[in-house]
C-alpha cells in the first residue's frame, strides 16, 4: 500500500505544481496542498474573477476532499496492521510465559 500511496501523493503534487490557463485567467497551483495564487497583471471584470474563484474553490475542495479520503482509507488500515501486531505481541508474550511456568 506504501508504493502506491507515495506514487498517488507524487502525482498529485505533479498535477498541483501544473499551471492552467483558465477563463482567460492565469491559475497557478503552488505546493501539495493546492493553494491557488491568481496572476493579478490580467484584467478581469469582478464577474469573471467571482467565477474563476468559485471554479478554482470547487477544485481545491474536491482534491482536498480525495486526499481527506485517502489519509482516512490509510488510517484505517494503519489501525487495522496495529490491532493484528498487538495482538501477535500478546500472544507471544502470553506464550512465552506460559512456557517460562512449565519448566
Amino acid at each position: 500500500a506504501l508504493p502506491i500511496s507515495m506514487g498517488r501523493l507524487k502525482r498529485e503534487r505533479s498535477m498541483s505544481e501544473n499551471t492552467a490557463r483558465q477563463n482567460g485567467q492565469l491559475v497557478r497551483h503552488d505546493s501539495i496542498y493546492g493553494l491557488v495564487t491568481l496572476d493579478s497583471t490580467l484584467e478581469a471584470t469582478p464577474d469573471d474573477m467571482t467565477v474563476v474563484d468559485a471554479a478554482s474553490l470547487r477544485r481545491q475542495i474536491i482534491k482536498l476532499n480525495r486526499r481527506l479520503q485517502l489519509l482516512e482509507e490509510e488510517n484505517k488500515e494503519r489501525t487495522k496492521k496495529e490491532m493484528i501486531m498487538y495482538s501477535i505481541t500478546v500472544a507471544f508474550w502470553l506464550f512465552n510465559s506460559w512456557l517460562w511456568l512449565r519448566r
